[in-house]
């Protein structure tokens, strides 16, 4: 499926995050993630395939995975993990705002509104999602859970945010 997905964001995020990346490969579907997020692909974009090749050196065998660490040269192989669908079940509707948070150690956060909450996601984890398409279908199950692009099957985890002093100003600008 994958529809709304900018693959040379995708391939930005998987090259900055090389030294902790998980390659699994269970029941045909490839799961990519770097623990924060992850996209699943029936098959995997040229591009993206050659990247990942690049880092492993090889793809992963059905029910295993492969994984890197900042403290290992050679890539671990463990079992499969869960990919985005065994991950995400029945989510409600969020949307994308135009409104980011500046958070000093983390960048920029972008908001995203439910009808009960708002969710903070770094910015530099949107770069797979394609900016014209990409933004429709998305949901979430909670504040902490992962946030999930149905189109492009892709999930991110949001970050906790421990004050917002404009929440008040936030719920008034996102108001429909």
């Amino acid at each position: 499926m994958n529809n709304g997905l900018n693959i040379k964001g995708l391939c930005k995020q998987i090259k900055a995050d090389k030294n902790c990346l998980i390659w699994s490969l269970k029941n045909g579907v490839h799961s990519i993630s770097n623990r924060k997020w992850m996209i699943d692909f029936d098959s995997v974009p040229r591009e993206v395939k050659l990247l990942l090749l690049s880092i492993f050196g090889d793809q992963p065998d059905e029910g295993t995975c492969l994984s890197t660490s900042a403290y290992n040269y050679e890539p671990l192989t463990n079992v499969a993990v869960r990919g985005v669908n065994e991950l995400i079940n029945d989510h409600i509707p969020a949307k994308y705002t135009k409104f980011l948070v500046d958070q000093e150690s983390l960048g920029n956060l972008r908001i995203f509104k439910t009808d009960e909450y708002f969710v903070y996601i770094q910015e530099a984890y949107l770069q797979a999602v394609d900016k014209n398409i990409g933004f429709q279908n998305i949901g979430s199950v909670g504040v902490m859970a992962p946030l999930c692009f149905e189109n492009i099957n892709y999930i991110v985890l949001p970050v906790r945010v421990p004050k917002i002093e404009d929440l008040l100003t936030l719920k008034e600008l996102t108001n429909e």
